[in-house]
């Protein structure tokens, strides 16, 4: 019988054993949560059942979110390395605007450290305290 490990506190150690073995397993081309399972120790009952727990899921979106971004990222380097015009010198508006964009897009995010950011208003008008006025007629 397997013996449970983990509880609310703490993780059981062969979560990342298996993880990493699956991981290792899926840069070679390799998709098997439930091979991983076995070689970390887990029981077959769990491992056939290993891809419905919590923390796989957790880690499966992370890892996915993850190859999200690399690739949305290669998408705007090629996005602002394409040329805006033409063979005849004419400017390609409509690429232009989209390059515009990204590079608005990419300035507020990753350059906000740099001073691209917006401000964000979170005050009156000319700096002031908010204030917060209520309808006298206004009744429960």
């Amino acid at each position: 019988m397997e013996e449970r490990q983990a509880n609310q506190h703490t993780s059981d150690p062969r979560e990342q054993i298996m993880w990493d073995i699956y991981v290792s397993n899926m840069a070679k081309g390799i998709e098997n949560a439930y091979q991983a399972a076995i070689e970390a120790g887990y029981a077959e009952d769990t491992a056939k059942n290993i891809t419905l727990t919590g923390w796989y899921k957790e880690r499966k979106d992370k890892l996915r979110r993850k190859e999200m971004l690399s690739k949305a990222e290669k998408v705007l380097d090629r996005t602002l390395t394409l040329e805006p015009v033409d063979e005849k010198g004419e400017i390609k508006v409509d690429l232009l605007r989209v390059q515009t964009d990204v590079a608005k897009h990419i300035t507020k995010t990753l350059g906000k450290d740099e001073g691209y950011s917006e401000r964000q208003e979170h005050t009156g008008k000319d700096g002031k305290d908010l204030t917060i006025s209520f309808d006298p007629s206004f009744k429960k």
